[in-house]
Parts: C-alpha cells; sequence; structure tokens
C-alpha cells in the first residue's frame, strides 16, 4: 500500500437514524446503520465493500460522499476533513467524488436526452458555453462505449447496458478522481455485467481513479477489486487484500458468505456453512460481537458437551430469550399448538414445550443431560409465563 495520503481515508464512519414515537416525536432509540467502520482508497485501486443486503453499505457510501450528513466520524478526502465543508466546499468535493447508482434507469428523469443528464453536471458546476459541453459529452459517450449520437436519444431508448455505460458517462464528465459504484451491475446480464466491468476496470487504469465498489455478489468483487472490507450489520468484520481474505478468510462471516458463491463444477465439493436465525434488527444490535447470534464457530459455555450443531440451536434459543433478536410470542405458539392438535389453547405447558423445541430444531432431549435438565426449566417457566 502507499505511504502517501489516501484518496480517501474514513475513520470511526457512524450512521444513526432515531426511532420517535408521540405526537413530540421523542427519540425512544436509534437504528445504527453504520456503527464505527474504518476505510481507505488509494488512487488508482478498487476497494469493495461487501455484505448481506441491509448491512449499511449503501448508507455508509452516502455519508461518505455527505449525501447523508454523518453522524459521527471524519471522512478524509485527499487530506481534508470532508465533514468540515461548507457549502462550496461540499460542491467541490462533490465534482471530484462521484456516484453511480444501482438502477440506472430510475437515475434518468425519461423527459430528458441522455446528452442533457450527461451535461448537466457541467452546468452545475459553472460550464456555461453549451457547445463546449456538448462536445465533452459526445467525447464522453464515445469513451465510455457509446457513440455521439446516443445524446440525442432517451433513456427508454437504450438497453440496460447501455444505459449503465451513460450513468458512468455522467459520472466521468467531471473528470473526477474518486468513484463509488453503489452495486452497478446488479440490475444487468451477466454478460453485460463482465463488459461494464471490465470498462470500469480500463477507465480506472487509464485515469487513475480510486474506485469503491459496493456489491453483494463477491464473485464480481474478486474479479475487480485490489482489497475488500466485510460488513455485517453497520461494522467492518475483516478486511484486506483481495488475495488474503478471499483465500484464507479468518471470520466466520467471511467465511460463509464465500461458501454461499455457487460453484459452476460438479465435481467441486466444498463445506457447506449454515447460518441460522434472522439478521438481528440495527435498532438493537447483539452485545459484543454482532455475529454471535448466527456464528457458525460459537464457542460451547464450559460444563456442556453438546455437538456443535446442537449447540448452536440451543445458542440461538438463549439469545431469543435474552430479547437480543427479538423476542417469542407464547401465546402464538400456544394457539398453533392448539389448532394443530385440535386441544385447549389453555392446555399443559408440556406441549408448548414441545413446540419451543421444534420450533428451534431441538432435539426432545439433549445428549448432556444436565443441559437438557436447564433446558427443560427455562422452557416450563416460558410456557408458564
Amino acid at each position: 500500500m502507499s505511504t502517501e495520503t489516501p484518496l480517501l481515508d474514513v475513520r470511526g464512519l457512524v450512521k444513526h437514524y432515531p426511532v420517535t414515537e408521540g405526537v413530540w416525536s421523542r427519540e425512544v432509540g436509534r437504528v445504527r446503520a453504520v456503527d464505527g467502520i474504518d476505510l481507505t482508497v488509494e488512487r488508482g485501486e478498487t476497494v469493495g465493500l461487501v455484505g448481506e443486503s441491509g448491512c449499511g453499505k449503501s448508507t455508509a457510501a452516502r455519508a461518505m460522499l455527505r449525501l447523508e450528513e454523518p453522524t459521527g466520524g471524519t471522512v478524509r478526502f485527499d487530506g481534508e476533513d470532508v465533514t468540515d465543508y461548507d457549502s462550496e466546499g461540499l460542491k467541490r468535493f462533490r465534482r471530484r467524488a462521484q456516484l453511480i447508482l444501482q438502477d440506472p434507469a430510475s437515475s434518468f428523469d425519461p423527459r430528458r436526452s441522455i446528452g442533457r443528464s450527461v451535461a448537466e453536471p457541467l452546468a452545475v458546476h459553472g460550464m456555461s458555453d453549451r457547445g463546449r459541453r456538448r462536445r465533452l459529452v459526445e467525447a464522453t459517450l464515445e469513451r465510455v462505449g457509446l457513440s455521439h449520437d446516443a445524446a440525442d436519444r432517451y433513456p427508454q431508448e437504450l438497453s440496460g447496458g447501455e444505459k449503465q455505460r451513460a450513468a458512468l458517462a455522467r459520472a466521468l464528465i467531471v473528470d473526477p478522481d474518486l468513484l463509488v459504484a453503489d452495486e452497478p451491475v446488479s440490475a444487468l446480464d451477466t454478460s453485460i455485467q463482465a463488459d461494464v466491468l471490465e470498462l470500469l476496470g480500463r477507465l480506472r487504469s487509464e485515469l487513475g481513479l480510486g474506485v469503491l465498489l459496493i456489491s453483494h455478489d463477491l464473485r464480481v468483487v474478486r474479479e475487480v477489486c485490489d482489497r475488500v472490507a466485510v460488513m455485517y450489520l453497520g461494522e467492518i468484520v475483516e478486511s484486506g487484500p483481495i488475495d488474503a481474505v478471499f483465500g484464507d478468510p479468518q471470520h466466520p462471516y467471511t467465511r460463509a458468505l464465500l461458501a454461499s458463491v455457487p460453484i459452476p463444477d460438479p465435481t467441486v465439493s466444498r463445506p457447506s456453512v449454515d447460518l441460522l436465525g434472522e439478521v438481528p434488527d440495527a435498532a438493537h444490535p447483539p452485545s459484543g460481537c454482532r455475529f454471535h447470534t448466527r456464528c457458525p464457530a460459537v464457542i460451547q459455555l464450559a460444563g456442556y458437551d453438546l455437538d456443535d450443531d446442537v449447540w448452536r440451536r440451543v445458542h440461538r434459543l438463549r439469545t431469543r430469550l435474552s430479547g437480543g433478536s427479538g423476542t417469542i410470542d407464547v401465546d402464538a405458539v400456544r394457539t398453533r399448538v392448539a389448532a394443530d392438535t385440535g386441544s385447549d389453547p389453555d392446555g399443559p405447558d408440556e406441549s408448548v414445550s414441545a413446540a419451543l423445541r421444534r420450533e428451534f430444531e431441538l432435539p426432545q432431549r439433549l445428549s448432556d443431560p444436565g443441559a437438557d435438565a436447564v433446558l427443560d426449566r427455562a422452557l416450563e417457566r416460558l410456557a408458564s409465563g
């Protein structure tokens, strides 16, 4: 990595959204969409930011560009703190840092020609000569693989790949130093994805751009990125050079993501990684490691001797009982048991306990008698209210 000042240097970036209630909109909590991430992008390199949908990737990008105001942290661009910029400084920054959105169709005004849309950033940044704007638009469209007469066409007249090329032209028209590409090929066919990614890589090399590529597709990230950061529930859990992270992942979440990538070769086998449960609510994230509620490598408590898979299911139940990933609606379970068996909803608690075991995929008896006794007592207490 270069010893020079990074093009983009993000430290402790936080973006929270208040949760309010009542007539006076009293704040009762916060959605921790981004919760203290560090990230750098050097000139001429592509950094991938990956994770499941809803983990905070796009929110982080918008906060970095100050399209949304960060709650905390610093964002330095070419050594300057973006969070200190006034409106004029922010305008200069946005000429040098451009965003490419996921869906090119929704990012173009259907009533405007492609040429007018691509030229708009030039007008915003003070270029009043319409003839010069037109010449720059035509040259930039040709640079991204479109003909110059595409300037006179409308978005609905272009294919998905052509619209994404036009979106790239609009970002490049002001000669930026940084491109933030938010899922730039996820809406495109596979063959078109390859063309757009090849174009993005070529332009990065020719223009010396820094690129932050946001994606949930690890195959895309592996193909085009130099480094990668893996994000889960508002935090970066692992980062490093692409070969190191993908070749020898250290975090269980990274290993789970890589195991989910299909391999088009039926002769290749690899161990599967089964993630139990749902992603926790960002308004009430688990304490400690936020992945522990779903982690396949969660450590069993001392004194118990259970199969690892069974322990993970017990741990999932423990987490739910503690309120870390939602509560258990015992009344709903009791009603369901009554409907299935035709019994009285106020019937014996043993039926509810057995139903809870089935819901969490637990055996009727654990192999460790001590653990089974603890589980029985917990389920009985839960069933009795």
